[in-house]
């Protein structure tokens, strides 16, 4: 009945739309579909989605990020170097959007796709190749609601940690992106993060560490990035992403 890779909700929610990851005897693994979630579920709580559902999902938050491209283009009449990003994320259809979104704002973007739990063990070398001035670690997390503080409640939120630790060791400069849905804010933060994800354990949506990402890249290297500039293009706003003082990577070219 089902495949991987299907476009499906749970009956007692079809605003909710998830794509199959795996295929289990008795439950399927699910991603959200626009939102960067991971969840288990029985076979017969699935429906499979109408071409209406996943096509209105799609668009789903469109003008805020179209939006988001014409500001930027529209703002800057000076030449200026952009600070650079390194994407890595553990869905491959989400990297793709985030890197169209990167691309026309002329953001030079770097985008990998692997394992969230792996990323810690390949970024050494990948940082070191690609001397980033920001670096995204993202993919899919989930929070299982039985207990805030303890990390084998999430899904990825210790490796995205160990990432995090690996590129401080590195450079404490660098702008880092982190988390999913849900994510143990605090942990990211603690472990050397500048954003993450989520404070109020919610979902986040595809584009919300883009649009971090793009705001660090965009804010001169002299001035804080504005939090505010953030989350008014993020659905859940601070629920879903929160921060310290941060500044810009952007440079004037003279």
């Amino acid at each position: 009945m089902f495949r991987v890779n299907d476009i499906v909700y749970k009956k007692d929610n079809e605003k909710v739309l998830f794509k199959v990851k795996e295929i289990n005897d008795e439950f399927l693994v699910l991603v959200g579909f626009n939102t960067r979630n991971i969840i288990k579920a029985k076979k017969e709580d699935l429906i499979i989605a109408s071409s209406d559902q996943i096509k209105k999902e799609e668009t789903k938050n469109l003008e805020n990020y179209q939006r988001i491209v014409i500001n930027n283009k529209s703002r800057l009449k000076r030449k200026v170097m952009y600070g650079r990003i390194l994407h890595i994320d553990g869905d491959s259809d989400f990297l793709k959007s985030c890197l169209k979104l990167y691309k026309e704002l002329n953001i030079h973007a770097y985008g990998l796709n692997i394992g969230e739990k792996d990323i810690y063990k390949e970024i050494e070398k990948i940082y070191l190749e690609i001397t980033p001035e920001i670096v995204v670690i993202t993919g899919h997390d989930q929070y299982n609601g039985e207990g805030l503080g303890d990390l084998n409640n999430y899904e990825n939120t210790r490796y995205f940690m160990k990432a995090i630790r690996e590129i401080r060791k590195l450079n404490s400069n660098t702008v880092i992106i982190a988390g999913a849905c849900a994510s143990n804010f605090e942990a990211l933060i603690a472990s050397g993060a500048n954003f993450a994800s989520s404070p109020k354990r919610v979902n986040t949506h595809t584009y919300d560490p883009a649009i971090a990402a793009i705001k660090a890249s965009t804010t001169p290297f002299d001035r804080k990035i504005d939090y505010n500039s953030i989350i008014k293009y993020i659905e859940t706003g601070k629920d879903a992403l929160g921060g310290v003082e941060t500044y810009g990577t952007m440079k004037l070219i003279f």
